[in-house]
């Protein structure tokens, strides 16, 4: 079974000021998740374990950065049909990533990435992000739709599902923290459709009303290691070019000469 990648220690959280403190680390990611539902077979931080394990990948190749403590609980009013879902209210979320935000900049650090794996929160991390900007001249990247863009990058290879609590929500929890699945517990789900000209804000279960789709019946540990290592492949190198850009926009980024 392939197993999550843990070295080199990059998690804020379990490292000493010693390491930190030194001229090694000048920027940082910050892993923004859920705590909601996600059906019999997954835990209720799914989201929270897919931000984290996506922003260390990143962090450990691209060097120079640590981990944030992630943000465990975010927008999921959407999900409160659903017991014990958690949730904070879009401007709440706003406030506390400028808060962090504004705790970097207080030691000097200018560049962060927020990444996002719950689509309740790319709004209010966009929100702050521009007042950051426009406040402070901070440097913010914001990373959200894995499943999306990692269907993209290994078709045909994989079929990656968009859907709650399916296939690669599953895969990647085998792949990061097996011990929080209980895949004996999956089931075939139909696939959610999401290809719709507008989106209208509502709660979900008028949408799915298991609260979760998808056929997580064919997750593994493999495809959540190869969500990881397209996405690390596809972003990293970006980043990598803003480094040396230092951070700031250009015609690199548009090809306009």
């Amino acid at each position: 079974m392939p197993k999550r990648a843990s070295e080199p220690e990059v998690r804020l959280a379990h490292m000493s000021g010693e390491i930190v403190d030194s001229d090694a680390y000048d920027k940082a990611f910050l892993p923004i998740g859920a705590t909601e539902y996600h059906g019999p077979h997954l835990p209720y931080g799914t989201d929270t374990i897919v931000a984290e394990t996506i922003a260390e990948a990143f962090a450990r190749e691209l060097g120079g950065a640590v981990v944030l403590p992630p943000i465990a609980v975010a927008v999921s009013h959407h999900h409160l049909p659903w017991k014990w879902t958690l949730s904070i209210r879009p401007d709440t979320l706003m406030l506390v990533i400028k808060d962090i935000a504004e705790s970097l900049l207080h030691h000097g650090i200018t560049k962060l990435v927020i990444v996002s794996t719950h689509d309740g929160n790319p709004a209010p991390a966009e929100a702050a992000a521009r007042i950051l900007s426009q406040e402070h001249g901070m440097n913010v990247a914001i990373f959200k739709g894995w499943q999306g863009t990692s269907a993209r990058l290994l078709a045909p290879d994989w079929e990656i599902d968009g859907d709650h609590a399916g296939q690669s929500e599953l895969s990647m929890a085998l792949y990061a923290a097996p011990d929080t699945a209980w895949p004996e517990n999956a089931t075939a789900q139909p696939i959610q459709f999401t290809d719709l000209p507008v989106e209208l804000i509502d709660t979900f279960d008028g949408t799915v009303p298991l609260g979760y789709s998808g056929d997580a019946t064919k997750a593994s540990a493999a495809e959540g290691e190869a969500i990881v290592n397209a996405l690390v492949a596809h972003v990293v190198p970006y980043l990598k070019e803003l480094d040396a850009r230092g951070w700031q926009r250009g015609t690199w980024m548009s090809r306009i000469e």
